[in-house]
């Protein structure tokens, strides 16, 4: 049985492209295409966008499209998924079990009774009160007279108090308002999705963001300084929303877009 690689391969050796002119005509990275030709078996969480490619592929070689995408689906089925193997439960004896569990039962009985030995039991539970003698009547006028000057010094220490918070205020305020405009600056990028179609981003380092079939009007917005990396089965059913002005769709429909990353200069 010739599988679907050795078709396109050949197909595409008898119009004379190199696997760099398909590359750049369809905009997907060459380690792609070269699995395709030789029917590598794929993750089945790519597949969708692996049958996206053969799709444009086998447009660009002007072959039977439908044929070659429901063959592809026929070739990849067959993948097989390994049997996992049981493992048996460990067996232990009778007595060493018995002996595990009075270990953890006598230590958590010895914690709590030093706990409570501590901190809890009380030996001495008498109440002791403090002796306070009277004050000589001549002591009063002294008294009185440390009182009013205590309370004159706590009334300017208020005042300093309160003038020293009203300024912090002003200050946190203008850093806020400084803030809130360097944050209004940053540009923010939505994708809309027109109808359904499998999307993907990527961050810098590779890691997958968001990997899922959008259902029709969806949104996912990211901050553009993130740099996601694009990849989507139809370009034609997103659209690009940045700072709620609209830029038009990322690709045309039908089209599948590869590691595209969006700018402030995106416009289509």
């Amino acid at each position: 049985m010739i599988k679907v690689g050795q078709i396109i391969k050949s197909n595409r050796i008898s119009k004379k492209l190199s696997i760099e002119d398909v590359s750049k005509e369809l905009n997907i990275s060459q380690s792609i295409i070269r699995d395709i030709e030789t029917d590598k078996q794929i993750n089945i969480r790519d597949s969708i966008f692996y049958i996206g490619h053969v799709r444009s592929y086998s447009r660009l070689l002007e072959l039977d499209y439908d044929k070659i995408v429901n063959d592809y689906k026929d070739q990849i089925s067959y993948i097989k998924i390994s049997s996992i193997k049981t493992l048996a439960k460990p067996k232990f004896e009778r007595n060493a079990f018995k002996f595990q569990k009075f270990i953890p039962a006598t230590l958590i009985l010895v914690i709590f009774s030093t706990f409570y030995l501590l901190f809890v039991r009380e030996d001495d539970q008498s109440i002791d009160y403090a002796l306070i003698p009277d004050l000589p009547e001549d002591y009063n006028p002294i008294i009185e007279e440390a009182n009013l000057n205590n309370t004159d010094f706590m009334e300017s220490e208020n005042n300093t108090d309160t003038k020293f918070i009203n300024e912090s205020k002003d200050y946190i305020s203008a850093n806020a308002s400084t803030n809130s405009n360097k944050i209004a600056n940053y540009s923010k990028i939505t994708l809309k999705i027109l109808n359904s179609t499998w999307l993907q981003l990527r961050d810098e380092s590779n890691n997958i963001i968001l990997s899922q079939l959008m259902e029709k009007d969806e949104e996912f917005s990211y901050d553009m300084r993130l740099e996601y990396n694009i990849t989507a089965g139809n370009a034609g059913n997103i659209l690009v929303i940045i700072n709620n002005d609209v830029r038009g769709k990322i690709g045309k429909y039908g089209e599948v877009v590869d590691s595209l990353i969006l700018d402030s200069n995106f416009n289509n």
